[in-house]
């Protein structure tokens, strides 16, 4: 270790504690709770669309062979989303995909259908494929999603912020994932937070008066913003919003739940609820009081997040400091930090305020990594960020990665829920 290593963890120590902190998590954060990444993601729901007998197999077939065979079920979503734009604006509101001709309608429809299939995947996890099989969603009535991991992490944290011994600001967790797994561990560890709704199981869309519950008494402790959606948000036909419980049979829901995981997801953030949490997004980076906006389980795969990010820090009296949890990549066979993150500290005047914690170690305010030694750290997992938010700095001397089977099977996890 180098003094300058050991600087930069007990500097990222302190800012974790901070009385201003935000966290912007990633699907990399559920991938050991039973939900998949990516690709896993994409077969699963590809498995919906296998029998050429199934209602939209031809169409279906026809997107997903159009794109590189590295595209995933993100892409096929950017692409019938584009279709749809497309045929919207056409005379008679159709367009030729492949040898055939799709009305929008039909395009709207599988557009509904494979958000469902996300929905269901997510619901209900997944049994990851082992010895040649394929991976298979849990059936129903089972259910394979665990909480424990998030609220081990909410647990820690907010028994970090307890001893500062005075009240604090809420802690404000942004999330691009469409599980319901933080909201569901702040309500298990007795947290109290406000995520826009007014109602209990079954609410509607009330940001006006659900996010003023916090107030200047601090009466809430955290609050959440779910920037891409939710698979318990639907959209009613008076385009108003309506969080569900699972189980009942109304309202009717079937393809209309609420998420984005589009290219064309731009237009959509210009309605709401999409307008306003991202406009909460841009409040709190561009905060000219010192703040902490912390990352986790995000690889910095989605364009829109990353420019919201660096017009905040780019801004004069922005304070913010980035703090990104994140693994390394690894390109002709050099291991290196995202592009994006290495764009950020390689140009920008603002790389100062920008931690990076890696499977390789740790950077501050440029690409050069502060740690020399041939180790791996834990710390960018979303437990072994878990362990150091508890153990502090004297964590740091176990760097023996705990989670083999998650280091080897991780993709970019930019992944289900920020669907990137």
């Amino acid at each position: 270790m180098t003094a300058d290593f050991d600087a930069a963890v007990e500097d990222v120590t302190a800012h974790l504690t901070s009385e201003r902190q935000a966290w912007l998590f990633g699907a990399g954060i559920s991938c050991r709770s039973g939900l998949p990444l990516m690709y896993p993601l994409t077969e699963l729901v590809a498995a919906n669309y296998a029998d050429a007998a199934a209602d939209h197999h031809v169409l279906f077939a026809c997107l997903k062979s159009s794109l590189p065979d590295t595209a995933h079920i993100e892409h096929v979503l950017s692409q019938l989303g584009d279709f749809i734009a497309l045929a919207e604006r056409s005379k008679d509101q159709k367009i030729a995909i492949g040898s055939a001709e799709y009305a929008v309608e039909t395009l709207r429809a599988l557009h509904g259908r494979i958000r469902d299939a996300i929905r269901d995947v997510i619901r209900r996890g997944y049994l990851p494929g082992a010895g040649g099989e394929a991976p298979k969603v849990a059936e129903e009535g089972t259910h394979v999603v665990k909480v424990e991991y998030h609220r081990d992490f909410l647990r820690t944290l907010f028994a970090a912020r307890d001893k500062v011994g005075r009240p604090l600001r809420p802690v404000v967790f942004f999330t691009l994932n469409y599980d319901t797994l933080i909201e569901d561990a702040l309500a298990l560890e007795r947290i109290s937070f406000v995520d826009g709704f007014s109602g209990g199981a079954m609410a509607y869309w009330a940001p006006e008066t659900a996010y003023a519950e916090t107030g200047a008494g601090g009466r809430v402790a955290a609050h959440l913003i779910k920037l891409h959606g939710s698979i318990d948000w639907h959209a009613e036909g008076t385009g108003s919003v309506i969080r569900c419980r699972e189980g009942c049979g109304y309202p009717e829901r079937a393809g209309n739940v609420l998420i984005y995981p589009q290219a064309t997801k731009y237009v959509a953030t210009q309605r709401d609820p999409f307008a306003l949490l991202f406009e909460k997004l841009r409040e709190v980076l561009r905060s000219p009081q010192p703040m902490v906006f912390a990352i986790c389980g995000y690889s910095f795969g989605d364009e829109h997040v990353d420019l919201q990010i660096e017009e905040a820090m780019a801004k004069p009296d922005c304070k913010t400091v980035l703090v990104a949890f994140v693994r390394e990549q690894e390109k002709a066979g050099i291991s290196q930090l995202p592009d994006k993150l290495v764009d950020w500290m390689a140009n920008k005047p603002w790389a100062n305020r920008i931690f990076a914690l890696t499977d390789k170690g740790l950077y501050h305010g440029s690409t050069t990594n502060l740690s020399q030694a041939d180790e791996t750290y834990e710390w960018w997992t979303f437990e072994g960020l878990t362990k150091f938010l508890g153990d502090g700095p004297q964590h740091v001397e176990d760097n023996v990665v705990a989670f083999p089977a998650l280091v080897a099977g991780v993709e970019d996890a930019a992944a289900v829920g920020s669907a990137e």
